[in-house]
């Protein structure tokens, strides 16, 4: 047992997918209503073009461009009058030369014509059709696959479903996607001090928060099956963290990872079936005590009890971990702003320092939020931390620093 033999945080993804290699995300299909916030699974293809034929963009009438030509408000061109073209209708009018027919915006071009006229610029007399300016080939006309021409790659794997997403799938008639399926979670968290919401508060206790903040984490990416709370008993934890390994993919174990004398959870997944610890101990601030085993082909992560401490660790390992098995690519969660007074950090562990950021004319103020990783206030508190790498001493007042967010 490799009990707090550090391991740098730059490698804890590469030794997951190796102790585990068939921890990859699978594929499900989701339909297109219930899709918002999915992660493609694969590349999205138009079966169809959009438009599927050629259609006006203007409310006016459709004519052939070259007899417009030289119109003007004192010299108009003449065309005669031929019908119109209804919405939703599949025309089979002919356009021929001379002639002009009306085409409210989104319906489609007869054949014959290559140009719109506004009706702004247009006067009727009897079934003469008057037009004081010329149009240009294809003026006010979106041409059939000009939006999107079938074949072409709409969304790539691993893109956010968003609404707008949505809408664009709804009108390529796409109603069904291949999506990553989400990763289960169980959450259990332990201690004999931790009582659950319908408990009664005694003097000495904790109210369970870590559940509460995980689960909601979580919820981006996954589904929570279970949340357990479990006292420190040797057994009952085993036979709980037993149980969550076959309810779930993976299991998050607040609490019992560090070196007091009721931290069970190495001994505990080390008794798992073909159970193995392969981390305990990460060269971070907070979250050192870090516990990451398997049983099997399940992930089973010993977090700190503290919750800070057990935030950080999900953000910087769970859920960087998740992303990269649904083939996200680094996110845009993070901006820049200037330090507001020096940071010290211990060289050799990589630092995650909580912060809030102020404006101050114009200017993104970063203001470092300390205090200790037990204090719930924190997270309130924060809205974002910067990191210190484990080769400095710490930084300056007035440096420019990249700050992530939750």
């Amino acid at each position: 047992m490799n009990f707090l033999k550090v391991t740098d945080i730059k490698d804890i993804e590469k030794l997951i997918l190796k102790k585990i290699p068939t921890l990859k995300g699978k594929k499900e299909i989701c339909k297109l209503e219930d899709s918002l916030g999915r992660i493609l699974y694969e590349d999205i293809k138009a079966i169809l073009n959009v438009p599927e034929f050629n259609r006006s963009t203007v409310d006016g009438y459709a004519i052939k461009s070259r007899e417009s030509f030289g119109a003007s408000q004192g010299i108009p061109a003449f065309f005669t009058l031929k019908g119109e073209v209804f919405m939703g209708e599949d025309t089979s009018k002919k356009l021929n030369s001379g002639e002009a027919i009306y085409v409210p915006t989104g319906a489609m071009i007869p054949n014959g014509a290559d140009a719109m006229i506004m009706i702004e610029y247009c006067e009727i007399l009897d079934d003469t059709l008057l037009i004081h300016k010329p149009v240009s080939k294809f003026e006010n006309i979106m041409l059939m696959g000009e939006d999107v021409k079938a074949g072409d790659i709409i969304l790539k794997k691993g893109s956010t479903i968003t609404p707008e997403n949505v809408g664009v799938l709804a009108s390529l008639g796409i109603y069904e996607l291949p999506v990553f399926k989400k990763f289960t979670f169980s959450i259990i968290s332990t201690g004999d001090e931790i009582i659950g919401e319908k408990e009664e508060y005694k003097m000495g206790k904790i109210r369970d928060i870590n559940s509460y903040t995980l689960s909601l984490a979580i919820q981006k990416f996954g589904i929570v099956v279970e949340k357990k709370i479990v006292k420190d008993n040797f057994e009952t934890i085993l036979e709980e963290v037993r149980s969550s390994t076959k309810n779930s993919d993976i299991v998050l174990i607040s609490g019992g990872s560090s070196a007091g004398n009721y931290d069970y959870t190495s001994k505990v997944i080390s008794l798992l079936d073909d159970g193995e610890v392969f981390v305990h101990g990460i060269s971070i601030k907070p979250g050192k005590p870090t516990i990451i085993g398997r049983s099997k082909d399940k992930l089973i992560f010993g977090l700190p009890g503290h919750p800070i401490s057990s935030m950080v660790v999900f953000n910087i390992i769970v859920k960087k971990l998740i992303e990269s098995l649904y083939l996200q690519e680094d996110k845009d969660d993070f901006y820049y702003g200037i330090l507001s007074q020096n940071v010290h950090s211990t060289p050799g562990r990589t630092t995650y320092q909580m912060i809030n950021k102020t404006v101050e004319n114009n200017e993104i103020i970063i203001n470092p939020i300390f205090g200790k990783s037990g204090m719930t206030t924190l997270m309130t508190k924060s809205n974002g931390y910067i990191i210190l790498e484990s080769d400095i001493e710490g930084l300056e007042k007035t440096s420019r620093v990249k700050v992530y967010k939750f």
